[in-house]
């Protein structure tokens, strides 16, 4: 025997097993036949008028809908979200984390709550399993509390080259900032450092090589920077010092690289070198054996471009 319906059997799969009351009653079922689905452990009760159908695991996604279904109008956000949008270089958790307005008086348990007064309809998207989420800026911003600084820059790269653009993180950050909003300063500490313009950094890895050079008085390096070669191709440098035409290519050679790669990467530098440009390369390899040795070799070697650069431009002036 069926306990529903086709139709609400469809819903309750494609709500990770989570279902409403107000559900099994309009398909049929009387408040007496659910108490008997629960007392006979086919229904699991999640929260007040929502529940999990026994044989359906207990998911974080379906964690997410049931807090969904039990508050219509919370919104599933920052590490919570993150984890649903698929967010690299953030902490892994099990329970919901929801935004609700600071009059309602949600749900208590099986959720870490956060009150706001800034929710605008452009922070949720409304999914088909149920879940109401925040937005990729919206959840990048609320996840500035929950991670640390190195994390949350990692994040915001990731965040860039798969979802927004800087303008929109700017713009959502200015209708963010009050006083006291958890986050706000690790947010502005981040972007503050960033130019509109910027692409992303393709990987954690360039991102410390970067900074690591930055922090050495080498920069900052323009990120991505475009160099047009001869024959029109346009290449990107993973961080570059226009002012001496010197670029910097982090090689990952542990996950990609091969003899078609490094005769490419030996071609462009080729190609790079013929405009003028010196681009000098560093593999993950190296800067997983002796980070700190490899950043010393890249700055004696912009250092020597420099000389070189500048040599060159005063016998020329």
């Amino acid at each position: 025997m069926n306990l529903f319906s086709s139709s609400l059997a469809a819903d309750i799969a494609r709500s990770h097993g989570i279902v409403t009351v107000g559900r099994l009653l309009a398909d049929g079922a009387s408040t007496h036949v659910i108490r008997r689905h629960v007392t006979e452990g086919l229904l699991v009760r999640v929260h007040d008028g929502v529940y999990r159908l026994a044989t359906s695991a207990d998911t974080f996604e379906a964690r997410c809908v049931a807090a969904c279904l039990a508050d219509p109008e919370i919104v599933i956000t920052g590490v919570a979200a993150g984890r649903l949008w698929g967010f690299r270089h953030i902490t892994r958790v099990t329970e919901p984390v929801a935004l609700v307005a600071h009059a309602r008086t949600p749900i208590t348990s099986g959720i870490v709550l956060r009150r706001t007064n800034q929710l605008d309809e452009s922070d949720a998207v409304r999914r088909d399993d149920g879940i109401r989420i925040a937005s990729p800026p919206r959840a990048w911003f609320d996840c500035a509390r929950d991670v640390d600084d190195e994390r949350f820059e990692s994040l915001t790269e990731w965040v860039l080259d798969h979802h927004t653009s800087m303008p929109t993180l700017w713009r959502l950050t200015t209708r963010m900032t009050a006083r006291g909003r958890p986050g706000l300063a690790r947010v502005h500490r981040v972007i503050s450092q960033r130019a509109t313009w910027q692409k992303p950094a393709d990987s954690r890895l360039e991102l410390r090589v970067l900074n690591g050079l930055e922090r050495r008085g080498v920069g900052p390096l323009v990120r991505q920077y475009p160099i047009v070669l001869h024959d029109g191709t346009r290449i990107h440098a993973d961080g570059a010092d226009p002012s001496i035409r010197w670029a910097l290519e982090v090689d990952h050679v542990t996950w990609h690289g091969g003899r078609y790669d490094a005769q490419r990467d030996k071609a462009r530098d080729r190609g790079a070198r013929r405009v003028g440009w010196q681009v000098d390369r560093v593999t993950d390899l190296e800067l997983a054996h002796d980070f700190d040795a490899a950043i010393d070799d890249l700055v004696d070697l912009h250092a020597l471009r420099r000389a070189e650069f500048d040599s060159h431009r005063q016998r020329n002036a």
